[in-house]
């Protein structure tokens, strides 16, 4: 009887944690429907504080942040959405509306510029595309190798080499950009500015002079991070600290 009882309890310890997720969902996509958007907020985020996370997740999160005026948030949830799926096309279309609003135009340098590029590239396939890709480039060298082997005319022996050096290099940069990709998506390299308006110091304490101020939804690369400031870099270069409750790393 001992037993059964705890199996029993168990089970019903097991049927609430699943029910758990599905009612603060239901209750977030209710209040959102009804145009309550800081209790869509209020469930959404418990989903994020218990360990939930998806893009759909953020993506709803960010949504009811916009819908409450508050841009720095949704741009940061939306930024979250889109690392875990760049391909989604609703998710780079509100990202794409929410920073035309932002207040803040960082002129970009050079540097930056590539490396936009890159991260494009990078985004353009998910890394699973980028690892069949790779695989599909190492197959087919492996197949015009045995060919150039096998092969008894020298026109096709000749075809035959050219096409695995092709599919060899394919295979390395495929496989390069897949495995950056991957460490992209496993790191946290940037943030969003989160506060409506937070000034930028010259050194991590209140204390030191204030170099510039900065307003919700603008983007910073993360150079470094500790448990109250961080240091950021600007597009254009300039750097700064600021405290770390003003932004939102992804």
């Amino acid at each position: 009887m001992f037993k059964k009882r705890n199996i029993l309890v168990l089970f019903l310890m097991f049927t609430a944690l699943l029910m758990k997720p599905n009612e603060l969902l239901k209750k977030a996509e209710t209040a959102y429907d009804s145009k309550n958007y800081k209790k869509a907020i209020e469930a959404y985020e418990q989903l994020v504080k218990e360990g939930y996370n998806s893009d759909r997740l953020f993506y709803n999160l960010g949504n009811a942040y916009y819908r409450d005026n508050q841009l720095g948030k949704a741009i940061y949830n939306y930024e979250r959405a889109k690392k875990i799926n760049s391909q989604d096309a609703d998710i780079q279309n509100n990202l794409g509306i929410a920073y035309s609003k932002t207040v803040d135009k960082i002129e970009t340098k050079e540097n930056f510029f590539v490396s936009a590029v890159k991260s494009s590239v990078l985004c353009s396939c998910s890394t699973n595309t980028w690892a069949w890709l790779s695989i599909l480039a190492l197959c087919l060298t492996v197949l015009f190798l045995y060919l150039f082997i096998s092969g008894s005319s020298v026109a096709f022996k000749r075809i035959s080499f050219f096409s695995a050096l092709i599919f060899i290099v394919g295979f390395f940069i495929t496989y390069s950009l897949g495995y950056s990709a991957l460490k992209d998506k496993q790191q946290h390299n940037f943030a969003i500015i989160t506060a409506a308006q937070t000034k930028v110091f010259i050194e991590p304490t209140q204390a030191a002079s204030s170099k510039f101020s900065l307003h919700e939804g603008t983007r910073v690369r993360l150079l470094e991070l500790n448990a109250d400031w961080v240091l950021i870099k600007l597009e254009n270069g300039n750097e700064g600290w600021l405290k770390a409750t003003d932004v939102g790393v992804f």
